[in-house]
């Protein structure tokens, strides 16, 4: 994934979810997206449609 594209799921993710912390895009599968966060926590987000969910929001 090159620089651009992972900006651009970065923005799209921080739009949709509000979240109030940085992020950086792990790793890629499909629509799944793992991603860690300034804290040093991992979440995996789902894209259904336009919109990311939580893994265990889908659950």
């Amino acid at each position: 994934m090159d620089a651009i594209e992972e900006k651009k799921i970065i923005n799209e993710i921080m739009n949709q979810r509000r979240l109030s912390y940085s992020i950086e895009v792990l790793e890629v599968q499909g629509n799944k997206y793992t991603v860690r966060n300034n804290f040093g926590s991992t979440i995996t987000y789902v894209k259904k449609g336009e919109i990311y969910f939580t893994e265990a929001e889908l659950e």
